[in-house]
């Protein structure tokens, strides 16, 4: 496990609770709501993920930066972005009930995947510190074609809430089947993928 100290640029519950169930000590800095605004992106959902996790993770460095209280001890910055992809279209956190249901709708009966975008930015006022670090993971999906009756029970129950794509693994397991990939990437942060990132960097880091 890192020894590095470790904030990470999000408020997701679920973000929180993988970090923490891993054994991950860290500290929470929320980005400003700017950071978490979507931008285009001509690299597909993979260039918009890596896109809004360098601005998440930037703007939490600046954040720092500016605290008075700031504390220069090596460590670094978690950001990321998650999003799913079907059909060629790219499924957000969506804005209500009705965008919520359009798209488990297209969803439904259907592959797709997710995207997350993770980005590793060094904490330093040292000039000399290593750049920042992004990747992405995908994993793919089948949904089951659920009811109308499940589809509106599961909209009433506000999970699909702050969830990319309106849908949560975590919320109703049986309606999702993982094809291939990551599981702990689709409730919204690729741990595979950041014990892979962190040991590299604790590895180039000690050299």
């Amino acid at each position: 496990m890192s020894q590095l100290r470790l904030i990470l640029a999000s408020g997701s519950p679920q973000r929180r609770e993988l970090l923490t169930q891993s054994g991950y000590r860290f500290e929470i800095v929320e980005p400003s709501e700017s950071a978490e605004c979507g931008i285009c992106s001509t690299g597909g959902p993979a260039g918009l993920v890596t896109d809004l996790a360098f601005r998440k993770a930037a703007d939490v460095a600046g954040q720092l930066l500016n605290k008075p209280e700031f504390d220069s001890a090596p460590g670094l910055i978690i950001a990321c972005d998650t999003v799913a992809e079907c059909g060629g279209a790219v499924l957000g956190k969506p804005v209500d009930e009705t965008h919520a249901r359009s798209m488990l709708e297209r969803l439904r009966g259907e592959t797709h995947r997710v995207y997350s975008g993770l980005c590793l930015w060094p904490i330093s006022l040292d000039p000399s510190q290593r750049e920042a670090e992004t990747r992405v993971d995908v994993t793919e999906l089948k949904m089951d074609a659920i009811s109308d009756d499940g589809l509106e029970e599961y909209l009433a129950s506000g999970l699909w809430r702050g969830k990319a794509g309106a849908f949560g693994f975590q919320d109703r397991a049986g309606w999702l089947h993982i094809v291939s990939g990551s599981e702990s990437n689709v409730i919204g942060l690729p741990l595979e993928l950041l014990a892979t990132m962190l040991a590299h960097w604790n590895n180039e880091t000690s050299e």
